[in-house]
């Protein structure tokens, strides 16, 4: 890789994390949620070459772990799951509970066959703590990324 560009993209997913870690660090995490969600690839960058579709599903992941965790004290339950999309910019840390919105708590992931292990997730997910679904058809998926289910 051109060392030029090797600058460049770090700088862009650095400038990705932090955003990130801004946007979660102004939540309310003992406030309701419906299908609050951030994205970690806001220009897409990470479609350009295989290593950066790499580092946006391990941004993703790495914000999933952390919404978990700054939600784990709480006495209310909120579901918390990333989606993963064959445009990076749409992958996304979702956060969903209970809600004035009338919106159904919890999220039921219905058609989403779980038990997925994708090639790309393999050194990226810890598969003891956490699971992937698939949804979607021949054309296009959506992968679900989930702590898993005791």
């Amino acid at each position: 890789m051109d060392k030029r560009y090797q600058k460049r993209i770090e700088r862009y997913w650095t400038k990705m994390e932090h955003k990130a870690t801004e946007v979660f660090s102004n939540i309310d995490v003992d406030e309701w949620f419906d299908y609050w969600h951030t994205h970690l690839d806001w220009d897409g960058k990470g479609n350009a070459r295989p290593e950066n579709r790499a580092r946006a599903l391990a941004l993703t992941y790495q914000f999933l772990t952390l919404a978990e965790s700054l939600t784990q004290h709480r006495k209310t339950e909120v579901q918390c799951f990333a989606i993963v999309k064959a445009n990076t910019g749409d992958n996304a840390v979702y956060l969903h509970s209970a809600n004035p919105n009338g919106t159904p708590f919890p999220h039921l992931y219905l058609d989403v066959q779980w038990g997925v292990t994708n090639a790309a997730f393999m050194d990226v997910i810890d598969f003891t703590t956490h699971e992937v679904g698939v949804f979607g058809n021949a054309s296009e998926h959506t992968y679900f990324v989930r702590k898993r289910v005791v």
